[in-house]
């Protein structure tokens, strides 16, 4: 194993939950989606197909598609990997055991919510999408995980327009994003509506489903440091 994936699995493992204590209520899907975004958007992504950061900057990263048929769906299979990660098992031995890390209460929600997620994907990136919003904090440092995440393969790692796309799209090719005088309003509609709907090129995405308001104004703030 890579000493970089060593250390990323060993922080994942023994990282405090940010302060949640131990609690008495029941078991929910919102409090299973809570602890998702806290201990597991990492590799599994956001919105849990996959898109997470780790995945997407580090090569040969295993799969972390929550929705994927490898992953089991019945509530024991799930308690039994939530718990015990990849040291037991058919998990990658990069995933962290949690069974020492999260209270019964959370431990039961997120197992609520992962089930949810795969009957009602729509509902659950919904809620997924509503708590993000109200946790996530605008700074550069995690528009600049997004941004090496998604947009570094067309746009370049240092906003140059040289990503690895690069050499496939042209007539327009990616933006230098250096040169960038936009105001943070026609940044924050471009990004999040794509480039066909503001009169520019169609294969620049639309972000505005897949990051919230403020990973998007995150982004817009690490761009803005790309500038020359």
């Amino acid at each position: 194993m890579k000493p970089i994936i060593r250390l990323i699995s060993c922080v994942l493992a023994f990282a405090p939950l940010g302060g949640q204590a131990a609690s008495d209520a029941d078991p929910s899907v919102t409090m299973g989606a809570q602890t998702y975004l806290q201990r597991c958007a990492l590799c599994h992504g956001a919105f849990g197909m996959g898109e997470g950061p780790l995945p997407l900057a580090l090569k040969n990263y295993p799969r972390t598609n929550l929705l994927d048929p490898h992953y089991p769906t019945d509530e024991a299979s799930l308690r039994q990997q939530i718990i015990w990660g990849g040291s037991k098992g058919d998990m990658n031995p990069l995933s962290p055991p949690w069974g020492n890390e999260l209270t019964w209460t959370q431990m039961e929600s997120t197992i609520q919510f992962i089930r949810q997620l795969r009957v009602d994907t729509e509902q659950s990136v919904a809620l997924l999408k509503k708590l993000n919003a109200e946790q996530t904090p605008v700074n550069i440092e995690t528009g600049r995980n997004i941004y090496q995440g998604r947009c570094a393969i067309c746009h370049g790692k240092t906003g140059k327009g040289d990503g690895r796309m690069a050499k496939i799209i042209k007539n327009p090719p990616p933006f230098n994003l250096t040169l960038s005088r936009a105001p943070d309003s026609y940044l924050y509609e471009f990004i999040s509506k794509g480039g066909e709907a503001m009169g520019r090129s169609y294969r620049m995405p639309p972000w505005g489903e897949e990051l919230s308001k403020p990973e998007l104004e995150s982004v817009i703030a690490y761009i803005k440091t790309l500038r020359r």
